[in-house]
């Protein structure tokens, strides 16, 4: 007698495609150059200063990219066209997502929107994203008091020079 063990991370991928199989042709509008169809994978650090937005993009081409920027989001869109095949050659299949998409992103803290870089490079687009100077950690050095002064006689000293 053999015996068969359960695996639910099997049975979960199985359904998983079912769904993907399922709602594939109930998205698939026909007018794919109008209906974003997929959205990249990013990443948002924050360094102090800046935050860094960096989203994957393997694919996609610079000039078909398209990126906008407020105080508050982030909107990056463009297009990944599938490879042209060579007469007699017959895609069998693919897990790519080809056509176009839109990913926008608020952001957790206000950006300098007029002093954002972009960077593209293998298909990762970084985006480096200055804060508001009110929202950066800013570091001020602390004097310490000398015997018998208050801290608030200090504080006044400060704000008079």
């Amino acid at each position: 007698m053999m015996i068969n063990y359960w695996n639910p991370i099997e049975e979960i991928d199985t359904v998983r495609r079912q769904l993907d199989h399922l709602f594939e042709g109930a998205t698939d509008t026909g007018k794919s150059s109008n209906y974003p169809s997929w959205a990249p994978a990013v990443e948002l650090w924050d360094t102090g200063d800046t935050l860094i937005l960096k989203a994957y993009l393997p694919g996609v081409k610079a000039d078909s990219l398209d990126i906008q920027a407020t105080r508050e989001s982030i909107s990056i869109a463009g297009e990944r066209h599938p490879e042209d095949l060579k007469e007699g050659t017959k895609r069998l299949f693919s897990d790519i997502n080809y056509g176009p998409f839109r990913r926008a992103s608020k952001l957790p803290i206000a950006i300098q929107n007029t002093k954002v870089e972009a960077s593209f490079e293998q298909g990762l687009l970084t985006l480096t994203l200055p804060k508001v100077e009110e929202e950066q950690n800013k570091v001020v050095k602390v004097n310490l008091l000398d015997k018998g002064e208050t801290s608030q006689a200090a504080l006044e000293a400060s704000h008079n020079s």
